[in-house]
Order: C-alpha cells, then structure tokens, then sequence
C-alpha cells in the first residue's frame, strides 16, 4: 500500500490560509506592476514567481511518500552431508556413498522447490557444520564423524533464521565414542535422517576391539590387569591371539577362542610395566583366518607408571584413633605400600624383647620408612633397635609418634633411638600436656614442604590456625641444635619457649622426625562431621612420608621432564611439547642442550626444534602439527660436552582415518532413532524427494515501511532557484520594478 503525506501539516486551514494570504498579494503586486508597464510579460513573471514560492511551500509541507511492504524470510533447513572418510566406500550396488548421498541432497534440494509456497531454502553443512558455501567437496575427508557437534554447529549458525529442521544424511557411523548421540532429542529441530541400507557384505568374519578397561594409574613391576571387550561379526569357530604392545614391543599375549556366528567376549590379560613414565598401549586381537577389516583390530589406551612405591612399616603399641586414621590413610595414598603392626595382647604379658623379630636388617632392606607409635622401650629388643640406627644411619627415615609411653620415663629415652631425635627428653614430670591447642606452625614450619597445601603461605598459615584443636601432646625439654622445629605448642612454654611438637633433622643419611602429638586424627574426624574435606589431615600425612623419604627433593627430579598439552589430538591440530631441565647449581647439566624428536608409529624419526625463553630458560617448548594419525614418541635428551646425561620419553595419540575406517558398516538403526528422537523422520538415501512433502514449511514476515522523503529533494530547490532567478533576471532587463 503507497500514500503521500505532508508531515509538516498538522492544521490545513492554516496552510491554506498562508497560501490564499500569500497568492492574494501576490497577484496584487504584479497587477500593479501591470498597469504601470501595461506589458503582458509581467503576468509571466508572476507565473515565475508564484512556481518558485510554490516549491518552498512544498519543501516546508515535508512531503513524504510512504510504502507499506512485508519482508519474507523463507524457512531453512540446514541439511548436514556426511563428508567423512567411510562416506567414500562403495554401497551394495558399487557406488561411494558419499556420491549417492550428493544426488540424495539434490533430490531434496528439487523435492522442496517444487513443493510450492511457502518456500523452504536448503544450506549445506560438512560434518563439523560448517558451511559448505562453494558446493560439497569432490571427495569425503574427514577424519572423524560427530553427529551432535555437526547438528549443533549449523543450527547454531543458523540461528536467526526460521530454522524447519536439520536433514542428516549419512551411514550413520558416528566414531566419537560418546555416549550421548542420543540428547539431541532435547533439540527444539527435527532431524530429518537419510541413511543407507544394511550392507550384506558386513556379515563377513570381522574381529574387533570394542573396549579397553585399564587402570591409569599403576606402580612400576607391580601386576596390572587390562580387559579387552572383543566382538566377532560372524565366521566359523576360530583361535585368535590378543597382545598388548608398547610402540612396537610386544608386552603380553593370550589366546582367546571364538563359537561359531557372532559373537563376543572379554579377555583379561596382565602384565606388569617394566619402566616408569606416561605411556600409551595398543591392545590388538589378530587370527590366522583372514578378515575383512583389520583397522578395527586395535585400541590405544593411556597409562600412567608411578615409580616403587613408598614401603612403609608402621609399628604401634597400643588400638588407638591416631593408629586407625594413619594406617587408613596411608593405605589410601597411591604411593605408599604400608605394612602395619600393632600389638593387641597387654604390655604386662611380654619382657623386653619378647616380641622379637618385627626389625630385622633383612626385613629393613625393603622398607623406606618406619613408624614407631606409643610403646614402652621394652617393646623392642636392643638388637631391633642397633639393626634401626644402623639402618637411619644408612640414608632411610624414622618418624616417631607422640604418646604416653614413647615419650614417657619408660620411652625411647633409655634406648639407642635418643641420639638420634631431633628433641631432648624432659627428665622430670609433667611428661604430657593435657591442654586442647591450636597446632602452631614457625617460620621454618611455614616454609616446609610437609605443611603445604594450596602454594601460599600466608592462605597456608590461615588454615592451621583454623584447624581443629589437638588433645594435648607429649613434652619435651627442647630441640636438639641443628634440629629444625617446624610447629609448636602455644599453650606450653619451656625452657626455650613453645614446646615443640614436629621437629626434623638428619642423622647420617637419613631423616628423623619427632611427631610429639597423637591426635591429628580429630584433623579427619571432625572435619567429616562437618561434612567437609579433610584436606589437612590427608596432605599432611602424604607429604610427610614422601618428605622424609626425600621424594619431595629437588636433588631427586629427573634432569629433564617432557610433556604435551593433551594426550591425544587430531590430524592437523597443534600439539605443544614442553621439556623442562632441572636446575643444578655448579653442574654441568645447567647448561646442557636440549633436543627433542618424534618417532610415528612406522618408526620414522622427525627432529623438532625446542626452544627457551629468556623469561624461562629452563623451559624449552615446540609445536608440532601431526598430518597422519597414530602413537607418536616423543624423546627428550640432555647432553653436555658431547655426552648424553639424561633422556625422558613420552607419547601421544592422533586420532586419524583409522577411526573412520575401524568399521565399514552402515548404522541405519542410529540414524532412525535420532529422527524418532527429535520428532523428525527417516528416509533411505534413494528416497530422500518424499521427505519434502513431510517437511514442515513456514516462513517468517516481518512488516516493512519504505519512507521517501521529498522535501529536501534537490528537485525542489532547482525548482526554485531557477524560476525565481529567471524571474528576477527578466525583471531587471525590462525594467519592470
């Protein structure tokens, strides 16, 4: 609808009373001018004047020309085309299906077109969804199909458009492994799915690797063990042999028998990893009979192998909380091997040394730390006591808990431990303080790796302050010189000040620390109440073994340490390796050079340049862009004056056309429950035209007014200009005033 409107007329009356007002005098002056020149040209000079006054009316009026129109947004529907690497096999008949699914798109793309108004236009998407803006590509590549992150990608590039669904044409092989294909049925869009028929040929003799359970984390030599979840498609009974390599050495084999038809299993196989480091297994079935497909033989799998663990014996005297919570604890901790003994008969029933036999150097070889609990000094013999100095002397670590009778008259003060405890006992009573306090941490306590818990030590101060009180501690008379007192008892003062209760020091080689409390248990307990973490508790004890076992150390981190940023990745993606050179002050190794190569699974090395910043020299990193997939080796060396000194490996995954391939078969059944999912339908791939008349059509319109402005149309104002110009020249020339 088209209407002119003068925007600048509110009254017409007014207007109209200008006009007459301004033509009456208008008139009046030129006949005046009339019968003084009796001229008929002056009439045209009104004509003149009058157009020219007439436009300035017009162009104050503000004429404007208005057109009421609708915008017409047709309706999208964003059709993702499978151009994945398993679109490129051949179907039944011979053809790709990447070259059917193409025609499936046209069929569709006409279907819609001639299905009338309202119209629905069709924009094509990859299998990532991205637009496919210069038609689909001659071949399928992809490395990789992801149904959710395709339908998500193109509906959300759609977004601002009217949206009537999402066609999915594909063999329904999504190789993510994920889980929730299916979550699409919380999508507002139906997806409209075409697929391909069963392939007949797929029920030919196939084995696979259907699934891998291992654990991530294990201890070096200790026995693991890895279930591999197998699937035979179909074939006779046959014997096949599942391995389980590392790179391309081969680490553990069994033989596994398949019925006959199809069928599955899961075999168990162990082993035990012979070298320490982040690795990644391969875990293959292969069988003398011949298959179809051998790129589904295998599965990568990621295992962390942790170093011996931390072989602790903990001898207590006495059933007691502190006994209970540390020995549940440190069997809790990963890294710790713990061996506990606590004396259940009463005291009275044994001599001195009547136990006999809990310390022998030869059990002692295979020990790490040993934890002395509450005892009287009778509860082991003097031999057990030379064989434990001897075995501290060594270069091992000793902790002794705090308790009635440890530090009692009746304690360890009588024995050949004394000298080397970092505290001095007192000689008369008060032996034990029964006063509740608030575990108080020195400076060199605030510093000490065994009381870290979040890196900062003003936060780390603030949460001892805050932890549960303790139930009173065992006294000494002070700290040995030498000695490092890491916390104390406020609430008791001795010669020397607080009493200390965690003090540390080395004797001979090793590491000795006096632990004067028993109830960092409350530390756990009543946290738990509270139904809070008991962070503090489980640092602290961790820590504490793995310090006076020097595994904290510095002077114990490899030279070198190399990573990467993620452990698996796709072809062409970034990956980011970093190696780390551990500082040594006056070594050699400070100023080693570092290289760095990649070794791919067909034993290929690939030097890569690795690189310092002057902020971290210490750090060298590298980015290496892997085009094929498969277990990549990454090797680290240290060399200094021509000589390797330290070498680290690790590997990574590159997800490549293997996972396309590992099955060749098409998942219609897939595809038809996304489409039942989501409130859309299925066709086959020759059938894709019917899903046009099923396709919802609408589209949106939006109301548009189209404004044409006229009052400062240079029309108007040449208008004027030249008629009162004209005028005023003929005026002149012919004296007409």
């Amino acid at each position: 609808m088209r209407s002119l409107q003068f925007e600048n007329i509110q009254h017409a009356w007014i207007w109209l009373l200008v006009v007459i007002a301004g033509g009456w005098l208008l008139v009046g002056t030129y006949r005046g001018i009339f019968q003084r020149s009796e001229r008929k040209l002056t009439w045209w000079l009104m004509g003149l004047r009058g157009a020219a006054l007439l436009a300035l009316v017009l162009a104050l009026a503000k004429p404007t020309w208005t057109r009421h129109t609708e915008l017409v947004d047709p309706g999208r529907l964003a059709v993702v085309l499978d151009n994945s690497i398993s679109m490129s096999l051949a179907d039944a008949g011979g053809r790709p299906r990447y070259a059917l699914a193409v025609d499936a798109v046209d069929r569709l793309r006409s279907g819609l077109r001639e299905a009338g108004d309202p119209q629905v236009e069709v924009d094509v998407f990859d299998i990532h969804g991205a637009p496919m803006e210069d038609g689909p590509p001659v071949e399928p590549k992809a490395e990789r199909t992801d149904f959710v992150r395709a339908i998500s990608q193109a509906t959300a590039r759609l977004r601002s458009k009217p949206v009537v669904g999402v066609a999915l044409v594909s063999d329904g092989m999504d190789n993510t492994g994920r889980q929730d294909v299916l979550a699409l049925a919380d999508s507002p869009i139906p997806v409209y799915a075409i697929g391909f028929h069963e392939d007949p040929e797929a029920a030919r003799l196939d084995l696979a690797v259907q699934g891998i359970q291992a654990p991530a984390r294990v201890i070096l030599h200790n026995d693991i063990k890895v279930a591999v979840q197998l699937e035979k498609t179909a074939g006779p009974a046959i014997e096949a042999t599942v391995a389980i390599k590392r790179g391309r050495e081969e680490i553990a084999t069994q033989q596994v028998a398949f019925d006959p038809g199809a069928s599955s299993q899961i075999a168990n196989v162990t082993f035990a990893p012979a070298e320490a480091g982040s690795f990644v297994y391969t875990a293959s079935v292969s069988t003398s009979a011949g298959e179809r497909l051998l790129a589904n033989n295998a599965r990568h799998f990621p295992l962390e192998v942790e170093a011996e663990p931390i072989r602790v014996f903990y001898i207590e005297g006495f059933l007691r909380h502190e006994y209970k919570f540390v020995k549940n604890r440190l069997e809790d901790d990963p890294d710790v091997s713990l061996v506990s003994v606590v004396r259940r008969a009463k005291p009275e029933s044994t001599g001195p040394g009547a136990v006999g036999g809990l310390i022998t150097a030869e059990r002692l070889e295979d020990i790490d730390l040993v934890i002395l609990g509450d005892m009287e000094a009778g509860y082991l013999a003097d031999s057990e006591y030379e064989s434990l100095v001897a075995w501290v002397d060594d270069g091992h670590a000793l902790l002794v808990l705090g308790g009635y009778h440890s530090y009692g008259p009746q304690g360890f003060r009588t024995t050949p431990l004394a000298p080397l405890l970092p505290v001095v006992f007192r000689d008369n009573e008060p032996f034990q303080s029964e006063d509740p306090f608030v575990l108080e941490l020195t400076e060199t306590g605030r510093r000490h790796p065994v009381f870290e818990i979040s890196g900062d030590r003003v936060k780390d101060a603030a949460m001892w302050s805050a932890s549960p009180r303790l139930l009173g501690a065992s006294l000494v008379q002070r700290a040995k010189q030498g000695a490092d007192v890491l916390a104390v008892n406020p609430n008791f003062v001795g010669e020397e000040g607080p009493a200390p209760v965690v003090a540390v020091q080395r004797y001979g080689a090793g590491h000795v620390m006096a632990l004067a409390i028993d109830t960092t248990w409350r530390w756990s307990r009543l946290t738990r109440v509270l139904r809070q973490s008991d962070t503090l508790f489980a640092r602290f004890w961790s820590q504490t073994v793995r310090w006076l076992c020097g595994r904290e150390g510095e002077e114990d981190r490899p030279l070198i340490a190399v990573s990467t940023d993620r452990p698996d990745y796709e072809v062409g993606r970034p990956v980011t390796i970093r190696v780390e050179r551990q500082p040594q002050p006056d070594s050699e190794a400070a100023a080693g050079d570092v290289a760095v190569e990649l070794i791919n699974e067909a034993g290929e090395s690939i030097p890569v340049g690795a690189r310092a910043s002057s902020m971290e020299p210490d750090v060298f990193t590298s980015t290496y862009y892997p085009t094929a997939g498969g277990r990549y080796e990454v090797a680290a060396a240290l060399t200094a004056s021509g000589q390797t000194i330290a070498n680290q490996t690790t590997e990574f995954l590159v997800h490549g056309s293997d996972l396309e391939l590992a099955d060749t078969r098409t998942n219609r059944s897939l595809l038809q429950a996304v489409a039942n999912a989501t409130g859309g339908l299925y066709a086959d791939v020759g059938e894709s035209a019917a899903l046009a008349d099923k396709i919802e059509r609408r589209e949106r319109r939006t109301p548009l007014v189209q404004r044409t402005e006229f009052w400062n149309s240079p029309l108007l104002f040449l208008v004027f200009l030249v008629a009162i110009t004209t005028e005023w020249v003929i005026r002149r020339r012919n004296h007409l005033v």
